[in-house]
């Protein structure tokens, strides 16, 4: 029986593993810190509560259901950091998208991100969307670090692209 259990928690790991791989979890991401030279517009809804609210779901899944309307790159726009905030979160929910002009779905709004935003960008091509952000967040917070540079603690920007094309803005001073 033993002998079973332990060929079973073998076969399970390797799973795991070949899950992981699959989704693009072994690949690194890219670090730069750059200025943003065009202004991105965003369309989406905006977001004031606890990270685990079922509201705040729901707008992930509205935004993703606007994308095949609309367009775009699924993005958020965090204002705040939640680990500072008491698990309180501050957001903008929804779309990168390059036309304003089209007509939004019931209770989606534009908002502005203007150019010349000095942000550390991690980027990262070929990893699923449920793995970018443990990926990308620790990358650019460790390069913020390690360049020992100030982070504006109200501008993170999360961008989840075509071919698992992955990238998070964490503002820098």
């Amino acid at each position: 029986m033993t002998r079973y259990l332990f060929l079973a928690i073998i076969l399970l790991t390797l799973l795991a593993a070949g899950t992981y791989a699959y989704l693009g979890g072994t690949r690194s991401p890219q670090i730069a810190l750059e200025t943003s030279a065009a202004p991105l517009y965003l369309a989406g809804q905006p977001y004031h509560g606890a990270v685990t609210g079922d509201a705040f779901g729901r707008l992930f899944r509205q935004a993703k259901d606007a994308q095949a309307r609309l367009g775009g790159d699924l993005a958020n726009l965090y204002l705040n950091d939640p680990e500072t905030a008491h698990d309180t979160i501050t957001a903008f929910i929804g779309l990168a998208v390059a036309d304003t002009a089209r007509p939004l779905p019931a209770g989606f709004r534009y908002r502005f991100v203007p150019a010349g935003q000095r942000v550390v960008a991690a980027r990262l091509q070929g990893v699923s969307y449920l793995l970018a952000p443990n990926k990308l967040y620790p990358a650019a917070l460790d390069a913020i670090k390690n360049q020992k540079l100030t982070q504006r603690g109200n501008f993170y920007l999360e961008r989840f692209g075509a071919n698992d094309a992955s990238e998070v803005w964490i503002g820098v001073k």
